[in-house]
């Protein structure tokens, strides 16, 4: 039937079908959808209610697994135009789903902390735009992803120091982590529903493809803004943020307190509790952090000994398509 069918219809509406066919399982990979994956999180969050920074501010409160560290997850798949001659998830791709999964991360947990930091720049005279700026990434690569493979994208802030905030990005077998989504309808994203994950060896390990670790700055034009400014002011450090929301649910549940003083009392003993298990797991992350920025002083070492950048004897200087394009000085 099929064999028929083909044969019926004219070769030019042939290749029209065979080209919707290879832009439909390419769809990740055509011009502008790279853009679309990052700028939607932001435009999202741009139109959020007012209750999603409450909901953080509440959620925050979780000492055993405090908000500010838990992941974002994204699922998404290999497409053709991904795949290198090994049939695999080519390693130049990485870096387009980290851009988009860290973009959901950080417009999700930070942009009231981002906005309110922003304004109140503004009124203390700081000129220019707030912004993130990523300043390294590094990715280890452990399994090989196949083409059409579905994956999914793990992201979370691994810690921060007086200038940098650190993102851990892990690529993770799809189904092999079971997930406990909260969200401020309180519903599970459908892609991320952890009934529909395979739970039946509670003990198995899950399947990690690679793992990348970011830093990001934030600036307001010349000026750096200390990150835990931000997580403070996005409520995310418990009831220590100074966001003008922060306080509402705790202040009204004090005013309809039998002892007012002892309420107070107790919520001082959780902010405690609270600050130091978020501190411990910073300095936790700290480590690797730390780790990784021994690196740095390599950008130093495109010349060695005695090479000048005015005579290095090289191999040779080779042609590349992309070789050509406008040269800035």
């Amino acid at each position: 039937m099929i064999e028929d069918y083909w044969a019926s219809i004219s070769s030019i509406d042939r290749w029209k079908i065979l080209l919707t066919i290879f832009l439909v399982i390419n769809f990740k990979s055509l011009p502008f959808v790279f853009h679309y994956r990052i700028f939607r999180p932001i435009i999202h969050s741009l139109f959020r209610k007012k209750q999603s920074h409450q909901f953080l501010s509440d959620h925050a409160q979780d000492k055993e697994s405090p908000l500010v560290f838990r992941p974002c997850i994204t699922s998404t798949y290999t497409p053709l135009l991904e795949a290198d001659y090994n049939l695999h998830k080519s390693n130049s791709t990485y870096f387009t789903d980290l851009d988009a999964s860290r973009s959901h991360l950080l417009s999700y947990l930070c942009h009231y902390g981002i906005r309110i930091v922003d304004q109140e720049l503004t009124a203390e005279g700081k000129l220019g735009m707030m912004a993130a700026i990523i300043g390294s990434v590094t990715t280890s690569f452990k399994k090989e992803i196949k083409i059409f493979q579905q994956y999914e994208v793990w992201s979370r802030i691994l810690t921060w120091d007086r200038k940098w905030l650190y993102i851990v990005t892990h690529f993770v077998r799809k189904g092999t982590v079971k997930q406990d989504i909260h969200t401020e309808t309180g519903k599970f994203p459908r892609a991320c529903d952890p009934h529909k994950v395979n739970s039946k060896d509670n003990s198995a390990q899950p399947v990690v493809f690679a793992t990348s670790v970011s830093k990001y700055v934030f600036k307001k034009g010349r000026l750096t803004v200390p990150p835990e400014r931000l997580l403070r002011t996005s409520g995310l450090l418990g009831d220590m943020g100074k966001g003008e929301e922060v306080h509402t649910q705790n202040q009204e549940s004090q005013l309809k307190s039998v002892d007012p003083k002892a309420d107070k009392e107790n919520e001082h003993v959780a902010d405690l509790e609270i600050g130091q298990a978020i501190e411990k797991e910073r300095l936790r992350g700290l480590r690797y952090a730390e780790s990784w920025d021994e690196l740095e002083p390599l950008h130093g070492e495109l010349l060695r000994g005695n090479e000048t950048s005015s005579s290095i004897k090289a191999i040779g200087h080779f042609s590349d398509l992309a070789g050509y394009g406008i040269s800035y000085k």
